[in-house]
Formats: C-alpha cells, sequence, structure tokens
C-alpha cells in the first residue's frame, strides 16, 4: 500500500455487443443507461460488446526520505542527497554529528525524494536505523490523500529512490485506513456483485480492495471517487495509476471494463466516457494467453434518448492483454483537452492503446467518430463486463490521481 509520509524535526520514518455475422446487438446495465457493443478487432476476430454505465488514495512512494540533520554512527551527515528521477526538495542532510551508538534521525523530503541522508556504518540510508540494525518502516496512511515515505536504506544500503507521487496528487488511497469498509470518497456501484476490503492480496501494507462478481450476462463491482475536492481537474487532463490483479480473465468474446471517466460532454447535457478494459480472448501458442485490452468511448444517454448522440466505439490492442493472478502498475492519461486517451503497464507504453481524436470504429456512429472527452466529474476502478461470463475476482492497491504522470512505486 501507499505508506504515511511522516515529517517530524528531530525523528521521522522516511446488451453489451455481439458481433456474429455483422450483426451487433447490447445489453443494459444497472444504471438503465445500456451500450452497445465494440466491434470487430484489428486482426479479424468478433468482439462484443461494452456496457453503459449511469449518466451520472494515502499512496506509497518508492523512495526513501531525505535526511534533514540526522546523523548515524561513525559518520557524518550528507550534503544535497538527490535521488534518482527526482531530486528531493528541501531535504538535504543539513549539519548533525555523528553520535557513537547513536540511531540517525533524519527529517523527511517535502517532495518524496530520496537523498543521502546521515551515512551509516557500511552505507547511506535515509530516514531512522540504528548501527547495524534494520531501515526504519513506512507506517500506513489514510484515505484520501494521507501521504507514506518510502522505508530508509538500511546500514550497507541506500536509501529508496524517486518522489512520493502524493506530494502534489489531486489524490492517493493506499487503503489501510479503513478497518472494516470502503467510506469516505468513495462509493460503491455493484451489480450481481461486491467490492470489500482484503487482506489476502495487497502491494504495500496490509490490505487491498477485492472486487467480486457472479455468472451472469451483466456484473458490476466498481468503486467511484466523484469528490469536489478532485473534479473538476484543472485543464479536464487526469492521470491515475493503480496496482490491478485480476485472478483469471474471459476465455470467450466479453467485454468488461476496469478503469472509466464519466462527465457531461462541455457545452452539451449528454454525457460521455471514456474508458479502457479488454474484450477478445487472445491464444498465444495455442494457450490462451488473456483477453485483448481495448479503449472504448461511450456516450450512455443515447440508449434513453435517441437526440443525443450515439457511439460505442472501440480501439482493440495489438493482442495485448495482461497477465493473470499477478500484479501489474496500471497508469492511465484522460486528456479531455485534446480528446485524447494513453495507457502504461508497469512503466511501459501501450502505445497501441492511445487515442487522439478517435478510434477504429463505432458500432453506433461513423468509424472516424470523435472521441469529444467530457468534463471530467467522476473516476470508476474495478471490474464490470457486459455478456455472459463466468465469476471474476480482481484486486486494485494503491490508487493516485494527479495532474502529472505518476509512474510505479
Amino acid at each position: 500500500m501507499l505508506r504515511a509520509y511522516l515529517t517530524r524535526r528531530s525523528a521521522s520514518v522516511s446488451a453489451a455487443l455481439c458481433l456474429a455475422l455483422g450483426v451487433a446487438c447490447h445489453s443494459g446495465d444497472d444504471d438503465a443507461t445500456p451500450s452497445g457493443s465494440s466491434g470487430a478487432p484489428a486482426n479479424g476476430g468478433t468482439s462484443s460488446g461494452s456496457g453503459g454505465t449511469e449518466s451520472g488514495s494515502g499512496g506509497s512512494s518508492t523512495g526513501g526520505s531525505s535526511a534533514t540533520g540526522g546523523s548515524s554512527t561513525g559518520g557524518s551527515s550528507a550534503t544535497g542527497g538527490s535521488s534518482t528521477g527526482g531530486s528531493s526538495t528541501g531535504g538535504s542532510a543539513t549539519g548533525g554529528s555523528s553520535t557513537a551508538g547513536g540511531s540517525a534521525t533524519g527529517g523527511s523530503s517535502t517532495s518524496g525524494g530520496s537523498a543521502t541522508g546521515g551515512t551509516s556504518t557500511g552505507g547511506t540510508g535515509a530516514g531512522v536505523f540504528a548501527t547495524g540494525g534494520s531501515a526504519g518502516t513506512s507506517t500506513s496512511g489514510g484515505s484520501g490523500g494521507a501521504n507514506s515515505a518510502g522505508t530508509s536504506g538500511a546500514t550497507g544500503g541506500s536509501a529508496g529512490t524517486g518522489a512520493d507521487p502524493c506530494d502534489t496528487a489531486l489524490f492517493c488511497d493506499d487503503f489501510e485506513s479503513y478497518t472494516s469498509a470502503l467510506n469516505g470518497k468513495w462509493t460503491l456501484r455493484t451489480t450481481s456483485g461486491a467490492v470489500a476490503l482484503d487482506q489476502t492480496q495487497h502491494v504495500s501494507g496490509a490490505q487491498s480492495v477485492k472486487f467480486t462478481t457472479q455468472a451472469g450476462s451483466k456484473a458490476t463491482a466498481l468503486m467511484r471517487i466523484a469528490d469536489a475536492s478532485i473534479f473538476p481537474v484543472p485543464g479536464n487532463v487526469l492521470y491515475g495509476r493503480m496496482l490491478f490483479r485480476v485472478e483469471s480473465q474471459p476465455t470467450q468474446s466479453v467485454h468488461w471494463t476496469m478503469i472509466a471517466g464519466l462527465g457531461v460532454v462541455p457545452g452539451q447535457t449528454y454525457h460521455s466516457e471514456y474508458r479502457y478494459g479488454g474484450q477478445m480472448p487472445i491464444t498465444q501458442n495455442n494457450t490462451f494467453a488473456g483477453s485483448q485490452l481495448m479503449a472504448n468511448y461511450e456516450t450512455p444517454d443515447w440508449y434513453a434518448d435517441k437526440s443525443t448522440p450515439g457511439s460505442d466505439c472501440w480501439r482493440h490492442s495489438s493482442a495485448r492483454v495482461l497477465p493473470s493472478a499477478k500484479w501489474t502498475c496500471v497508469e492511465w492519461k484522460f486528456d479531455g483537452a485534446n480528446n485524447g486517451m494513453q495507457m502504461w503497464l508497469d512503466g511501459a507504453p501501450a502505445d497501441d492503446l492511445t487515442i487522439m481524436g478517435h478510434g477504429d470504429g463505432c458500432v453506433n456512429a461513423a468509424n472516424d467518430f470523435t472521441w469529444t472527452a467530457p468534463t471530467f466529474a467522476s473516476i470508476d476502478l474495478g471490474w464490470e463486463s457486459y455478456q455472459q461470463d463466468d465469476a471474476r475476482t480482481a484486486y486494485i492497491d494503491d490508487v493516485v490521481l494527479s495532474t502529472t504522470k505518476i509512474g510505479c512505486p
């Protein structure tokens, strides 16, 4: 989980579409705004559908904190330590003499960047550690933006690298502050599904959020954030990151969503939605590899009001899939200013899922229909499927929303 970031003066611890013979069909959803499908992929396979949606986090850093005045046994304090990929601001070590047998008590960096604080016997490290002992551990952050510091380097090792994204983020949640259920800025959307805290799977800390759906033709298990402290986003450009894990994936054509950004189209009265998920089964070397990832655009109000634009547009990836039963760092950018979308997986760009203006085709509009972005007012995360499917289980941890790219822990 994202770890809490603490600063102290003297001591710190750093329906849906079915494409068969060229005929499309769709199914509805729990918000009474059904969606159509997301058509055929580039590789010529059949595909089916996207479902509609209603019309409507303290993350952990990967770097240790810089030392600000602490020293370790036998060593002098370092000055001006910097992190790889982002220097700490205000976190350089500025004094403090070594004391035999004393522990280092470096202050934390204001930006989360790691620094080489007081030197310890055998190596450098930031944060709290005793001579010959292990690094100080991070403390868990609360929901709704509590920051957390990375662990410091142990004696003989250096501090972690990178800035804490929660220092400048709109929202961070490592899900460590909840005792029984999600609350605060999160609301739950479930139909034939459930959302709960879980201690069996997590990336950091001790728990994550578990999403389960039952077998059936339509299932929703999503958590939504639509807080006025976050939305609207400056410039209508929103970056997000989550650690995502799905235990199994559909072996048949089932459109599913894991990320969705919804809002009203500027100057209009109807909603549009940017989504990332998947649809088509992919086989590699005669073995099922996963569900092909896909970008999807929807105007859900059309299903109830045909005076608004229809869409249900798609871009299929080039046989790109998520691994099953393994954590993946998923990042995205919803670029409302340029009607664009981007995705990164484990830090690497997924260029085949980039949208600039429009995708490859649409069910209820021309293939070059513009994916006009909404003024983003909410983000849904979890699992939602729109055709007949088996039961599914997924997990999410370490969520960050920001106005700049975040990076992976």
